[in-house]
């Protein structure tokens, strides 16, 4: 992409930067590098993160990563500007235990729904990923919270792409489709309490979005998914290997 003079609109108080997203009947801006949730603006667009459920003592997150294997969230991050996030395992969810090797996988990238998905890249706004931040909490009987895995890096730093590009204007790597995007393999979340419940992992992407394309005129903004996981006993994956997760969701507790 040439060269170009970049403009990039100032969002408040000369900073580039709005958080995304809502938790169920209380708004909150969550933590990028570990801060306390606080209170959202009025009028920021949103996310609804997934619902945690209770059923027995083995299982208290109603995940549909667990069901499935694999979880695709999207969210729109301007208009017709859809920011995907696909992710799964190759392992079977319900011998996910305490104990048990656990890892997931996961892609992000941008698609451009202006026009139609064959059209010239030229046609698509630039999206561009500067920071990734994914972070793992879990949920116990005791109410002790663990952080098993957290990943916070610039995405050129890590991605798997040898022909990553990047941005001429310091913004990070390019996420729009179908020349752009990120992908990790194989991320380890580490040994767990024996009376873990389930784990909540938070997505967190720090990414600037043209408002026409070819303008390099670009808005930042931190985008937030969560992706709840279930874990069962080690008892129980032994004496049943499919439990089945409860269907009755409990909003995820949130600061109000």
């Amino acid at each position: 992409m040439p060269s170009k003079r970049l403009a990039v609109r100032a969002l408040s108080a000369g900073a580039a930067l709005v958080t995304v997203v809502a938790l169920s009947g209380c708004s909150t801006i969550m933590p990028l590098f570990g801060l306390q949730p606080t209170a959202a603006p009025a009028g920021s667009s949103s996310t609804n993160p997934p619902a945690a459920a209770a059923s027995d003592s083995t299982l208290q997150f109603a995940s549909v990563f667990t069901d499935m294997g694999s979880v695709h969230p999207t969210v729109d991050i301007a208009d017709q500007l859809q920011l995907k996030l696909d992710v799964w395992t190759e392992q079977k969810t319900h011998d996910w235990t305490p104990l048990a090797d656990k890892r997931f996988s996961f892609v992000i990238g941008v698609y451009d729904n202006r026009v139609p998905a064959e059209a010239s890249f030229d046609q698509k706004r630039r999206v561009y990923m500067s920071n990734i931040s994914v972070t793992a909490k879990t949920s116990t009987v005791s109410g002790a919270v663990e952080t098993p895995y957290k990943l916070n890096t610039d995405p050129l730093k890590v991605t798997l792409d040898p022909e990553a590009m990047r941005s001429e204007q310091g913004l990070g790597l390019l996420i729009t489709s179908p020349k752009g995007g990120f992908q990790l393999e194989s991320q380890q979340i580490g040994v767990l309490a024996d009376d873990t419940q389930g784990l909540m992992l938070d997505f967190a992407m720090q990414v600037s979005f043209e408002t026409s394309p070819l303008s390099n005129t670009y808005t930042t903004q931190i985008v937030h998914q969560y992706i709840p996981v279930a874990i069962f006993s080690e008892a129980a994956a032994a004496a049943s290997p499919t439990p089945t997760p409860t269907k009755t969701p409990t909003p995820i507790p949130a600061a109000g």
